[in-house]
This record gives structure tokens, sequence and C-alpha cells, in this order.
């Protein structure tokens, strides 16, 4: 008995070199369907993540001020950067400076020592929305903050508040996140 394939078993050259043009042109054309399908939820996921990472760091400073005005038992300012770009008087996107405020004029100067620089942030739209002093937030030396009704709005370029999120102050300087509303609650 032989244990060798004899010619007519064996597979001809033709069947083992691989897939067919026609074939590949299928699988190509719904990969790209598949992709078009997805690329707008991917879009929107993108916008939320910058909105979320924004966010984060807005409350990771205005955290970093608490502690500092408790430590210092002075008050401490959130104060936004300007000189960026062309921005309405209570945007905030060039970023903004966290200082001890010691001489109380709420503008970094003198004997001010600052503790956080956070740079401009692209393709999110920073704004305070409060009219009374839109460039600056103030933390007194127990780490509260002085003005009531403060909230800041995020959002994507091209959206509107209502779209994005509030970081919303209560009466007990406590920081809630507000999605999907134009107002705090």
């Amino acid at each position: 008995m032989s244990i060798a394939p004899s010619f007519s078993q064996r597979t001809s050259p033709r069947s083992v070199m691989g897939f067919t043009v026609i074939e590949l042109m299928v699988v190509v054309a719904i990969t790209a369907i598949l992709a078009g399908l997805a690329a707008p939820s991917f879009i929107d996921s993108f916008r939320r993540f910058r909105v979320d990472t924004v966010r984060d760091v807005m409350q990771g400073s205005i955290t970093l001020a608490r502690i500092e005005a408790v430590r210092t038992s002075q008050p401490v300012v959130i104060r936004r950067n300007v000189g960026c770009g062309v921005l309405l008087a209570n945007e905030w996107n060039c970023g903004w400076q966290v200082f001890v405020d010691t001489n109380g004029d709420n503008i970094l100067n003198g004997a001010d020592r600052q503790i956080q620089l956070v740079e401009g942030q692209n393709q999110t739209v920073i704004r305070k929305a409060n009219v009374v002093n839109p460039d600056f937030l103030v933390l007194d030396r127990l780490g509260n903050i002085t003005q009531f009704g403060q909230r800041f709005e995020f959002f994507p370029t091209g959206l509107t508040a209502a779209q994005g999120q509030l970081l919303c102050f209560t009466t007990g300087t406590r920081v809630r996140v507000v999605r999907n509303a134009s107002a705090c609650p």
C-alpha cells in the first residue's frame, strides 16, 4: 500500500493561490460600510472625552485651590488667562492660573504665589456663566467660594452649553456636574 497521494488526489496549484479579486473587493466594501456607520459615534465619543477631560482639570484646580486656601489660611484665586485669541468676556479657553492672593486684588502680582497654570484647551468651549466677575473665582481662607451662584459651562466648539456639561456650585460650595442642561438645578 502506498502512503503518498496519487497525482489525481493532489490539489491543483490554482486552488491554493488565495482569495479572488471579487472576494477581496466584497470584504473591502463591507469594511468601508461598517466604518462609515461607526464614524459618527466615534466623533461624538471624542467630543465627550475632550469635554470630560477639561471639566476634570477644572475640578482638580478647584480642589487644589481649596486645599491651598485652608493650608495657608489665605484666599486663593482661579483666574482665566487672556491673550490666546479673540474671546468673549467670560470665556476661559486660554486656560487659567491658580494663585494665593496675598494682597486681595484678584490679580497675580507682587508677593502672590502661583500654584498652577493650565494651558488653553482646543475644540472645547469653557465659559464662566456669571456676569459678575467673569474673570476669576475666589476661594476664602476656609476654602469656600465667596460668590454664590457660580457655574462653568463646558461644551464642544460649534455646539451649545445645553449639549455639554455644567459645573455647578451650591451654597455649601459643593461642586456638581450636570449634563445636557442649560442651567443648574
